[in-house]
């Protein structure tokens, strides 16, 4: 695997040499340095050695090309590609990802900037486990998996085609129960990234409109409905994949230009719930789905970085039936809007979700739906 660290570094000065980046596209290659740790006591794999890896990430500095790019203060975002050692050869092995990002400034002046970075891809590890060959690994049992990247760092401008960024960054991957085990991997590190900017955005580049010359939002309170479907394992690696379906409706009130305050209601219907109560002879027949039903209240905020949205959502449940782990839900979710909702009457998307109960993932979701 350390090939590859090389692989992705002479990548990036073959891209370097080629010199053909138009205005905002910069290329940073890094190098990371941390540890794995164990975040349950119930993990019976040790992760002695020190992690290490590298990453590329193409980047795209938004300066008001787009009438959302100033609404959402410039962001950057980017698509990375990344290798990471997990700290554990024999029975974890090695860490690959693909991770679209954003990335947006908290404090900026003139040659300094502190950033935060979101990534939120797919990942692939190498020893995930396996009841024969590797029967110790508890947490991870997937090949394919989500990888969740939280990044805090400086950037220091030592030239005007050059930046340096050390940062903290947080690593997660999980599949959020759709093959068990799923303990999940999480990775700290110290990231330390060389950006080479070819032809960089300058203070001066920068398009800025009067609020009077700003597009009008279509309206004040948008209604979404969607429609999801996953899949989650129940105590058993290997064994069946019961289906989880959701579907939810709610009102969102902007609160900024780039951000919504949401309320709605959502009903999920678990299939591993059903499959136990039609097998335990507990309820007549004409409970099976009920108790399989989970209602709930949510709220929810939404920032919006043009067609993309992300979510943060708390919901509590009005029903109480047979599995329903606690009295409250978290779901993370990523949308993908076809077109800007912020501009258009009526907006189609896709979703994918991520719902748990305190710190355990129940499952992922990918769906559809539309605002209106």
């Amino acid at each position: 695997m350390r090939s590859l660290l090389l692989v992705l570094l002479c990548a990036l000065c073959t891209c370097l040499q080629a010199q053909i980046l138009p205005k905002g596209m910069y290329l940073e290659g890094s190098l990371h340095f941390g540890k794995a740790f164990k975040h349950r006591s119930t993990i019976t794999i040790n992760l002695p050695d020190f992690s290490y890896g590298g990453e590329l990430n193409f980047e795209v500095k938004t300066y008001g090309k787009k009438h959302w790019h100033e609404r959402c203060g410039f962001p950057r975002w980017g698509v990375a590609v990344a290798y990471q050692y997990s700290g554990n050869a024999k029975e974890m092995g090695h860490c690959l990802a693909i991770l679209p990002n954003i990335t947006i400034d908290f404090f900026k002046r003139k040659n300094i900037r502190i950033f935060g970075r979101l990534g939120v891809g797919l990942g692939v590890v190498t020893r995930p486990y396996n009841r024969k060959n590797n029967s110790l690994n508890n947490m991870v049992g997937s090949y394919l998996n989500n990888n969740t990247s939280l990044r805090l760092g400086l950037a220091l401008r030592v030239h005007k085609n050059l930046e340096i960024r050390p940062s903290s960054t947080f690593n997660h991957y999980s599949n959020a129960a759709s093959t068990l085990p799923n303990l999940g991997i999480n990775i700290l590190t110290f990231q330390l990234s060389f950006c080479y900017m070819m032809n960089p955005v300058e203070e001066e580049d920068y398009i800025r409109l009067e609020k009077s010359e700003r597009p009008k939002r279509n309206k004040r309170i948008q209604f979404s409905a969607l429609f999801s479907m996953g899949f989650t394992e129940l105590a058993t690696n290997s064994g069946t994949k019961y289906p989880v379906w959701h579907s939810s409706i709610d009102a969102g009130l902007y609160i900024t230009r780039n951000n919504r305050l949401k309320a709605g209601i959502e009903y999920d219907y678990i299939g591993s719930s059903y499959a136990f109560n039609k097998h335990s002879g507990s309820y007549p027949n004409n409970d099976f789905h009920w108790q399989a039903s989970r209602i709930s209240l949510f709220i929810a905020d939404e920032i919006m970085i043009g067609r993309f949205a992300i979510l943060a959502q708390v919901g509590f449940y009005v029903t109480q039936n047979i599995g329903q782990p606690w009295f409250m839900s978290i779901r993370l979710s990523g949308r993908y809007y076809f077109v800007d909702p912020y501009l258009k009457p009526a907006a189609p998307f896709v979703t994918i979700t991520m719902k748990s109960h305190r710190i355990i993932a129940e499952y992922f979701s990918m769906g559809f739906g539309i605002a209106f």
